[in-house]
């Protein structure tokens, strides 16, 4: 699903739509907003590799791989400012190694939660750093990255900031503002066009049959909680250590069937899988681990090494995968599926499910009229309409908000009032120049004003300050 929507993201971007909320090719050429609302950071990043001429499933496998060896850097360098260097090499290690991680890596193929894995610790790491820019960035892409990590991630990333003292409150409010600002164009739009979609009447996963188990948690994290809580009877002024002691406890707690309960109040239709909470097992652990061995010169080499086989034991069984599947660029850059679970983004308006692509893009009865000159991308669709008497001209592609039709240069109005929500215009006797362009509505061009500014600002701060 990853790569088929970068396939057409990369298609949408190359057709002029900046920022991509659109993507054509999707739900069988008849449209999909999904890059308006889900993580859309993983995708920008990969026309990177994209461009210097990777393929499409070449550009997703950079983004994981760059993922995981930029987080392990980021968390080694995150947790050498805190402990020594032997202490900060096993945190790294917990981080790489934990079964969520690998899980997440290996199985689901979660390209946007490994992004978010790997932008977290390098949060953490500029918050030491007292850099107001890069914690910015860092906030900014942690909300591109992944929807629902950053929500679980924000609240621990305020906390810490607060207990560290690393920046002033100011410095604090400031970063996380601006990385608000920055990825406005994002989650304004996101948070506000979902009134037009089915997401609130879609049950996208039951949440009951996505409990974690001790495969999934793996004995590592266990082995180094215990531990944390008897270093911490003797360090029980260590404010942060208390915090994530209690954070990756909770989490645990909160991913296993006994945590049932908390889910009655927990935003459940967000985080969708109970399992996801094992992502700050991930960061958590990783802490706590450099924090056990770094208070501890006693006995070093014998925690380090139980720590490390604890860790290897339920995590060796994803070192050789089980199966190849080898599937060519073809079928992803040609697949129209939604990539979404149940459609949950599908506009409100399509009262029945479509299955198949159009035979043409538009349509017209023969008897009124003909089209001619179709020129169809991503965000516009252009053709000339000869008609012999007033009547409708159907456009097969589902209405979002953004869609607006010209007749000779003229504003018309649009109508979706049929089963599959598609759009169709009236067009008046005669030949007609018609133009449909998918753009900003007012909401979506306030949050891209709002990210603009936020950049100009946090780059006036750079060279202001210069503290990055």
């Amino acid at each position: 699903w990853m790569i088929i929507r970068f396939s057409g993201f990369h298609q949408s971007l190359a057709d002029g739509q900046i920022p991509v909320r659109w993507i054509e090719r999707l739900n069988h050429e008849y449209g999909y907003p999904v890059a308006n609302f889900l993580y859309p950071g993983f995708l920008y990043l990969a026309e990177i590799p994209k461009l210097l001429g990777f393929g499409f499933i070449a550009s997703i496998k950079f983004i994981l791989g760059a993922s995981v060896v930029f987080g392990s850097i980021f968390t080694y360098l995150w947790l050498s400012k805190l402990f020594d260097r032997w202490a900060a090499f096993v945190g790294t290690f917990f981080y790489l190694y934990t079964p969520y991680y690998l899980f997440d890596l290996y199985k689901r193929g979660s390209v946007g939660e490994v992004l978010a894995l790997a932008t977290a610790p390098f949060i953490f790491w500029q918050i030491e750093r007292r850099s107001v820019f890069w914690s910015s960035i860092g906030v900014a892409m942690l909300i591109l990255s992944h929807n629902t990590l950053a929500l679980l991630f924000l609240p621990v990333i305020v906390i810490y900031t607060f207990l560290r003292k690393q920046l002033t409150i100011s410095s604090s409010f400031l970063t996380l503002v601006l990385g608000l600002g920055l990825s406005a164009f994002f989650w304004i739009p996101a948070l506000f066009d979902l009134q037009y979609t089915k997401f609130s009447q879609t049950q996208v996963s039951v949440w009951q049959e996505h409990f974690a188990n001790i495969n999934l948690i793996g004995l590592g994290a266990f082995v180094v909680l215990f531990g944390s809580l008897v270093v911490l009877r003797n360090h029980w002024k260590e404010l942060v250590p208390w915090f994530f002691l209690l954070v990756t406890t909770l989490a645990i707690f909160l991913s296993l069937p006994i945590g049932a309960v908390g889910w009655q109040v927990l935003p459940v239709s967000l985080i969708q899988f109970p399992f996801r909470l094992l992502s700050l097992v991930v960061i958590g652990g990783a802490f706590l681990t450099a924090f056990l061995l770094g208070t501890s010169e006693e006995k070093r080499k014998i925690q380090m090494s139980i720590i490390l086989a604890s860790v290897m034991l339920f995590s060796a069984s994803t070192f050789m995968p089980s199966e190849y599947r080898d599937k060519e660029e073809g079928f992803y850059a040609t697949n129209e599926d939604s990539t979404t679970v149940h459609n949950e983004y599908m506009p409100k308006w399509v009262q029945i499910p479509i299955t198949e692509r159009p035979e043409q893009k538009v349509e017209i009865d023969e008897a009124v009229g003909k089209v001619k000159n179709v020129v169809v991308k991503s965000n516009k669709v252009t053709f000339t309409a000869v008609m012999t008497q007033e009547s409708s001209v159907q456009i097969n592609i589902v209405y979002f908000p953004g869609w607006e039709a010209s007749i000779d240069g003229n504003k018309t109005a649009i109508d979706y009032e049929n089963e599959q929500g598609v759009m169709s215009i009236i067009v008046s006797e005669g030949e007609h120049a018609i133009s449909l362009r998918f753009g900003e509505t007012p909401v979506r061009l306030m949050g891209d004003i709002i990210s603009i500014g936020s950049l100009l600002l946090l780059l006036g701060l750079v060279l202001r300050r210069k503290d990055t």
